[in-house]
């Protein structure tokens, strides 16, 4: 009967554990700025059978005030997926409409039976080189040239 009690008690205390192994990894954008959100985020031990009890979000207003972060309205518009590949298993984050601020701050909600997950990101879209202002341009491409006082 001892040895049974401290089973339980040994798995009871393991369990909370293995409830936190998963976890968010970073975020790698794939879009510009001026562009649809296109970005990924591992999901850190995660094994291929999470990707149907997962459930992704951006996180509520509370959970914003509560980090002390603004919530713009066009973070309401952001769609959260889960993939697996080749069995990893991974988030995409997609906006239905190009973003035009070239930041954003936001926070992502997971959870699954055993747990719950809040996560910041902060992203920095560059502007396509087609956007770049021309005198950036024209430094950079200038600054290769002789100074008139060496010739």
């Amino acid at each position: 009967m001892c040895k049974w009690i401290f089973t339980l008690v040994l798995g009871t205390l393991v369990l909370p554990i293995n409830s936190l192994a998963l976890g968010l990894g970073d975020i790698q954008v794939d879009s510009m700025l001026n562009q649809q959100l296109d970005a990924r985020i591992d999901l850190i031990s995660a094994v291929p059978e999470d990707a149907e009890i997962l459930i992704v979000k951006l996180a509520s207003a509370e959970e914003f005030i509560k980090a002390g972060i603004d919530r713009p309205h066009e973070l309401s518009s952001l769609k959260f997926k889960v993939l697996v590949e080749d069995g990893r298993v991974y988030l995409t984050v997609k906006s239905p409409k190009p973003v035009r601020e070239p930041s954003m701050n936001f926070l992502i909600e997971v959870d699954w039976p055993n747990g719950h997950l809040i996560r910041q990101y902060t992203i920095l879209l560059e502007p396509p080189a087609s956007m770049r202002p021309k005198a950036t341009q024209q430094a950079v491409s200038s600054s290769n040239r002789p100074a008139k006082n060496d010739m």
